[in-house]
This record gives C-alpha cells, structure tokens and sequence, in this order.
C-alpha cells in the first residue's frame, strides 16, 4: 500500500509543529505495538532507523525498523509479525522474501490506521547477518543524527513539506545529500538538485564522518 501523506494543512511556520506531532506520534505506536520488545523476545536485535530515529519525519507518515537475529528463521519472522498484528489497528500487511537475492532479508510492510485520514506505513526488514546491507542504514541514520543542526533540519523539514505538497517524487535520503552533504538551501535549490542527479536503485551515500 502507498504512503498516505499526513492531511494536515499549514504554511512554512507550521511545519515543525507537524514534524513535532508526528514524531511523537510514531513513538507512541511504536509503544503500543511493542515492536522492538517483541522482537526482543525472540532472542533479535531490533532498531529504530530512517526518520523517526533521526527526528526527520515530516508528513510521509512511516516507521522504520532493521531487524537480526543469529538463529535466522522465515518461521521466526513470521512469528514475530503475527504478535504484532494481534494489534487491530494493523490493517495491512506484505511480504517479501529476499533471501536469495543480495539484500538476504525477509522484508515486512505493515499499515496501521491511527486515523481513516491517516494511515501509517510500519517497514521492518528481517536482515541475515551475512548480507552486504547489514547494519549499513543504522550507520548511515546515526551519521545523519549526528551531522544535524538546527538550520539542516529546519531546512530539511521545509523542503520535504515542499515536496508533498507539490508532488515532487523524491526520497529522504535525497533531500539528506542535498542539504547536508551539498550544501542545499531552498526548495528551488532542491529541485534542481534532483533533476540533475545520477539515478541508482540504492542510494550509497552517507556523511563524511
């Protein structure tokens, strides 16, 4: 299922009160499903990583988690998302199997309907420990934590306001290389930006440590 953008309206003054609301929002579901706790039960290492982690969730209303476990098992994978669809407001869930391609994990889509005008986007990936991938995005998310500002972020939220609200397809870590590791001010500066960048299936980028 799509990402549902947040139906909120306002201006530039208001986009940090709705990042504001809707971080403390995801935690709060994050509370209620007991996601890392669950997966902590079964003897796997849960964490937090994208825009929720780095404070960076604007008005694409989505949670991410990577998940490892040393016993790998599809059954376990499984077993932990069944507990955590036990929640009723879970109303949606996908699967991937990437086992045998060079991701090497299970990868889980769940949407949680915290309101009919706001549905949630919850990604957990069930990532082997022998995959390339592993433990790249916890790296590249707690770099990004660490290299933000309080001018980045305030320019980072505006630009991803700008961009729902103006349809321009784009991905976080696109509007992070822009602003922190090129220098990127304005929205109009971002479009560009994008226009002129080399297209990749996976972005490689991370800051300069």
């Amino acid at each position: 299922m799509v990402n549902q953008l947040s139906s909120q309206k306002g201006d530039m003054k208001n986009v940090e009160t709705i990042a504001t609301k809707n971080l403390e929002q995801a935690f709060e579901i994050i509370r209620e499903l007991q996601i890392e706790k669950i997966w902590e039960k079964l003897d796997s290492k849960c964490y937090l990583v994208g825009s929720v982690k780095t404070g960076l969730i604007m008005n694409k209303l989505d949670i991410d988690f990577h998940t490892y476990s040393d016993d790998f098992s599809i059954a376990k994978s499984f077993n932990a998302i069944s507990q955590i669809c036990q929640n009723p407001k879970i109303k949606e869930v996908t699967y991937r199997n990437l086992l045998d391609v060079e991701d090497m994990c299970l990868e889980w889509h769940l949407t949680y309907e915290e309101t009919p005008e706001r549905i949630w986007t919850i990604d957990i990936m069930h990532i082997k420990n022998e995959s390339p991938y592993a433990g790249v995005i916890e790296r590249v998310t707690q770099k990004i934590k660490s290299a933000l500002t309080k001018k980045l972020k305030q320019t980072i939220l505006e630009i991803k306001w700008e961009c729902s609200q103006q349809k321009v397809a784009t991905c976080g870590i696109d509007i992070y290389q822009a602003v922190i590791g090129d220098g990127i001010e304005t929205f109009e500066e971002f479009k560009v930006w994008n226009q002129n960048k080399k297209e990749s299936a996976i972005s490689l980028w991370e800051p300069k440590a």
